[in-house]
């Protein structure tokens, strides 16, 4: 068998200047960026200088090109399995952190409440949880950032780092085991675009070891790209390569890795969910018959979610001045969160968690819980989802909102005789929209929830939630 031996072709390819080296690809190329009279001391391989244009460096290019199928099986595959391999830990990781979270809650709040048999039990937990959150946010120096910040600050450097990942899994467990009135999306969307740039990076970093071995066989290929250091440790032997920064993939090979990432992923979440008591999620709604007094009530009932979205930008905007005033008092400030929901927690105790096995529960115990309890549980859950994340239990508001949603639904169905389920679907999906403003995004999330069948009804109550006028002085950045 024929091995290139990259040296050699690096070489040869110093003589060539940028302009002609591009002009050449068919052959080897080296991406603008790529300085190819200056072999790196290591390996030989040519090192990244400062860019003279906007041409990404890819990683493809640097070393070489690989002359055969033979020499492109033994770079592809170690890398391919390198990102079912990176894929496959960080969705057991990420899934198993949303796992321990509802462990953590189960312990606190079923296990644990009948050694304190009283019923103020959720006024004393989550007035404790409060100065925990309080005096671990002071001494840590570790916040959740909200859901719409993390997706800021990926758009705008179009990756997303966590300092301290133990840090920041513990600040993500406290508020939910607490029962705070938040969803775990907010903290998990940080994990997940940390553990996104993460794959990226590692990936690239495998590409470019793979094309760095002048031995290409797939045994010396493996032992190179496995070589590659896991969760940020870098080796020494990494010493002479270019930052993987750098670097960046082309469409195909980035559509592969990536789509082999994602498979591992599921992999992993896979396995975490077969874990009993390890599955989280939204319920499934089943099919319902509209007739005409579901027709009559339908305007109504979107205009009731509509009203529930504005006392939820209202708490919004209400609770983000509160909390920046109380900024300078992470202790205090959260201590008074806890007593607050807590309060609220022990007359309507849906008003805390973040609503996933609610959601399941309230479908069989609706109805005996009265019309007022339903409504006033879903006005106050707007209410404590938002004072949560101003006032240091950081979390997200979708499964809070959605829960809302459906407590308030199901209220209107007792009050007014119609389809429950009916009440539900457009209530929800008109409140979400209202909230999002986006109603096509709000079908996206909610059909996961409801059946098909009312996809319909879903389209007309987001359509008519996210167009009722919202007071810009609400929505603030959202306007």
């Amino acid at each position: 068998m024929r091995h290139v031996n990259q040296t050699d072709s690096q070489a040869a390819h110093s003589a060539k200047t940028p302009k002609t080296l591009r002009a050449d690809r068919t052959r080897t190329t080296y991406s603008a960026g790529i300085s190819a009279d200056a072999p790196d001391a290591a390996n030989g391989a040519p090192t990244p200088s400062a860019p003279d244009s906007a041409e990404p460096s890819y990683v493809g290019d640097y070393g070489g090109e690989l002359r055969t199928a033979r020499e492109k099986v033994a770079v592809g595959l170690p890398t391919i399995l390198m990102a079912l391999a990176v894929g496959f830990c960080v969705g057991t990781v990420v899934w198993a952190a949303l796992g321990v979270s509802s462990l953590l809650v189960k312990l606190l709040w079923t296990d644990l409440r009948p050694v304190f048999d009283v019923a103020w039990y959720p006024l004393a937990l989550c007035t404790i949880g409060g100065l925990v959150i309080g005096l671990w946010t002071k001494f840590s120096g570790t916040k959740i950032e909200l859901l719409d910040d993390v997706m800021a600050q990926v758009k705008r450097t179009g990756g997303y780092r966590v300092d301290n990942v133990p840090k920041s899994l513990v600040s993500f467990f406290l508020p939910l085991a607490f029962g705070g009135s938040i969803g775990p999306e907010a903290g998990l969307t940080g994990l997940i675009a940390a553990a996104c740039t993460w794959i990226g990076t590692t990936l690239k970093r495998a590409g470019l070891k793979a094309k760095s071995v002048t031995d290409l066989t797939l045994s010396a290929t493996l032992s190179a790209v496995f070589g590659t250091p896991f969760l940020g440790i870098v080796a020494t032997a990494d010493d002479g390569m270019p930052r993987a920064e750098d670097y960046a993939f082309r469409r195909p090979a980035k559509i592969v890795l990536y789509t082999a990432a994602a498979f591992g992923a599921f992999g992993g979440i896979s396995l975490i969910t077969s874990i009993p008591g390890m599955s989280s999620g939204l319920p499934r709604f089943g099919t319902f018959d509209a007739g005409l007094l579901e027709y009559a009530w339908f305007v109504p009932i979107v205009v009731a979610g509509w009203l529930l979205a504005l006392l939820f930008h209202a708490a919004e905007a209400g609770t983000a001045k509160l909390g920046a005033r109380l900024a300078a008092f992470p202790v205090f400030s959260a201590l008074l969160c806890g007593a607050l929901i807590g309060l609220a927690g022990t007359f309507l105790p849906d008003v805390l968690f973040a609503g996933e096995e609610q959601s399941s529960e309230i479908m069989g115990t609706w109805t005996n819980m009265g019309a007022a309890t339903l409504l006033l549980t879903g006005v106050l859950k707007l209410v404590a989802t938002p004072l949560c994340q101003h006032l240091g239990w950081v979390g997200g508001h979708f499964f809070p909102s959605i829960f809302a949603g459906i407590s308030f639904g199901y209220g209107l169905a007792a009050l007014t005789g119609a389809e429950p389920l009916f009440c539900v679907t457009v209530c929800v999906t008109s409140l979400v929209a209202g909230i999002m403003r986006k109603p096509f995004a709000a079908i996206a999330l909610l059909i996961l929830c409801f059946p098909l069948d009312g996809v319909l009804w879903m389209g007309l109550a987001a359509v008519l939630g996210a167009a009722l006028p919202m007071p810009k002085a609400l929505l603030g950045k959202k306007a």
